[in-house]
Order: structure tokens, then C-alpha cells, then sequence
């Protein structure tokens, strides 16, 4: 199936895993603290939505990549690490599901263990969604991405440079270039 039309909903639908995942990991760490049930539910309730969420951001991504690399100039290297994080991050929010999934299912030493792996995988998603929006914030602020003004895409500047090392060539050395050696 094909979510190709999600593309240009990419910049609305990355704030649910941030806001959910970093939230869920919260209540996680209070609840173990103070050991409450409802701190418990609200943490795995938002960790289920955050990972949906992230689900969905990962599926908008892909097509939203396009323009900025194909038509902008954004280079390559700086949309696969955004791409390549935010897929860990749905690798593990998943994981984390399942580490407390079974850990319910579970008593004793194992459930606790488990519980407590569950929980490291909540904050390794946490902080993997803040660095996947801080390299998404780079692509848009320091690149350009997808930005228009007056309805036309903002070319990278670096657009043409970016472009000849694609093709094997060596960029031209400018002025700047060679008075900074």
C-alpha cells in the first residue's frame, strides 16, 4: 500500500511521535518512582500512539524526501540520517511495546526485568525521536527543505555543488575556498 499521499503532511504528523514518545518515557520514569498503576496505563497508552505515530511519520517521509533532494539540492547524506534515525525510532518504540507487553503477561524477577528493559527501550526512543526532529529541524533551517516563497521552492544554494559530487566531479575551487587554505 501506498502512502505517497502523506508526503506533504510530514512536517504535522512527526509532532505526534515527539510529543508522545518524550511524554510516555516521562510517566514511565515517574511510575517507577512512585509506583503508581494509572502513571503506568498513561505511559503505555502514549507509547502506543507515539509509536502509530512514528509509523505514520516514517510513511510520510519517504515521499516528502523527494523534492527536497531531487528538486532542491538538499544533499542526500543529511535526508537518509534523518530517515535512517526515524526508522530506529519505530524499531524501538516497537520494541519497547513488546518488552512491557510481556512483562504484563509476566511475575517476579522477570516481569521486573523485562519492565525495566522495556523502559530503557521508552527512553532510547524518546531521545531517538528528539535527535530525528533536531536533524529534521537542519534539513528545513539549514538546508531549505521543502521551504517556498511566494509558492516557489527555495533552491539550495549548495544545490549546484552538491549535484557535480553526485556525478564524480570536483567541485570549482572559489576565491573563499582557496584565501581560507
Amino acid at each position: 500500500m501506498s502512502f505517497s499521499f502523506l508526503g506533504p503532511f510530514h512536517p504535522v504528523i512527526v509532532h505526534t511521535p515527539i510529543a508522545l514518545l518524550i511524554f510516555s518515557a516521562f510517566f514511565g520514569i515517574i511510575a517507577r518512582l512512585i509506583d503508581r498503576e494509572w502513571l503506568r496505563k498513561t505511559s503505555v497508552v502514549l507509547l502506543v500512539f507515539g509509536f502509530i505515530g512514528a509509523w505514520f511519520a516514517v510513511q510520510s517521509g519517504k515521499p516528502a524526501h523527494r523534492v527536497p533532494e531531487h528538486e532542491q539540492g538538499v544533499p542526500e547524506e543529511a535526508i537518509d540520517s534523518h530517515a535512517m534515525v526515524g526508522n530506529r525510532v519505530v524499531l524501538l518504540a516497537g520494541g519497547a511495546l513488546v518488552a512491557i507487553g510481556l512483562a504484563s503477561r509476566m511475575s517476579g524477577g522477570a516481569a521486573n526485568g523485562l519492565g525495566i528493559v522495556g523502559l530503557v527501550l521508552q527512553l532510547l526512543a524518546a531521545g531517538a525521536v528528539g535527535y530525528t526532529g533536531f536533524l529534521g529541524g537542519k534539513l528545513v533551517y539549514e538546508h531549505g527543505a521543502n521551504v517556498r516563497i511566494a509558492g516557489e521552492l527555495v533552491k539550495n544554494p549548495g544545490a549546484g555543488e552538491h549535484e557535480e559530487r553526485q556525478a564524480g566531479e570536483t567541485p570549482p575551487v572559489s576565491a573563499d575556498s582557496t584565501a581560507a587554505q
